[in-house]
């Protein structure tokens, strides 16, 4: 077998993966988690949804414009240098990281990311088919309830996107997460005033944390904020 040979199979067995993870026959969720679905209670926990590192978009809140998070066109390409810029930290004399700052803001969990393996442009279902899985268990998603992208009714108080600035570190991200849990306990512990009469809920949080958010979820854990 000759070097081209073998260098197209390994592309052809690639590829082959690729079209095969890009379309995999996954169970009916829907039908598996309806019974869960259907049981909204102080009894369950909800659930916050932590990505990895460069899976929260970035957006500058002057322009609007996404720097990070939008793989189409009309969005900042990182891999041009005005993208790149517009993406980067800020570097100078200034002692700490804490101190180089811009002015782009967490804006959501990233749900798609589009990339390209041997010149063939590939989409990648980042987060969507986590938050749809949670979703069909009856963890309603907040962010996709409230943009009406989804049409949970009223059920949006199960589930919670903490979306960061992954240019920062941890340390910074705890004490913002922190502020988050705070923030979603007292909107849940509403809700079950409003929904159970329970006033004042011990309200507890699960959470389904990937890569760097695993470890920003661990540091919290640890050293709180």
């Amino acid at each position: 077998m000759t070097a081209s040979s073998v260098g197209f199979a390994v592309v052809s067995s690639v590829l082959l993966a690729i079209a095969c993870a890009s379309n995999p026959r996954t169970p009916d969720f829907a039908l598996l988690y309806t019974p869960a679905a259907r049981h909204h209670g102080p009894d369950r926990n909800p659930i916050i949804a932590i990505p990895g590192i460069l899976g929260s978009k970035l957006r500058d809140p002057a322009s609007g414009e996404l720097a990070w998070g939008a793989f189409e066109g009309g969005a900042a390409d990182p891999a041009r240098p005005a993208g790149a810029r517009l993406i980067a930290l800020p570097i100078d004399e200034r002692p700490t990281l804490a101190d180089l700052r811009d002015e782009l803001l967490p804006s959501g969990v990233l749900e798609k990311l589009r990339v390209q393996l041997a010149g063939i442009p590939i989409d990648i279902q980042a987060y969507a088919g986590i938050l749809a899985t949670l979703g069909a268990g009856g963890y309603r998603d907040e962010a996709l309830g409230l943009a009406g992208e989804v049409d949970y009714g009223k059920d949006h108080f199960t589930c919670f996107q903490f979306d960061y600035d992954w240019r920062r570190d941890n340390v910074e991200n705890a004490k913002r997460l922190h502020a988050f849990i705070e923030e979603k306990r007292a909107y849940v512990q509403r809700e079950y005033a409003k929904r159970y009469g329970i006033l004042n809920a011990d309200v507890k949080f699960d959470i389904a944390a990937h890569s760097m958010g695993g470890l920003l979820t661990r540091y919290y854990l640890m050293y709180g904020a």
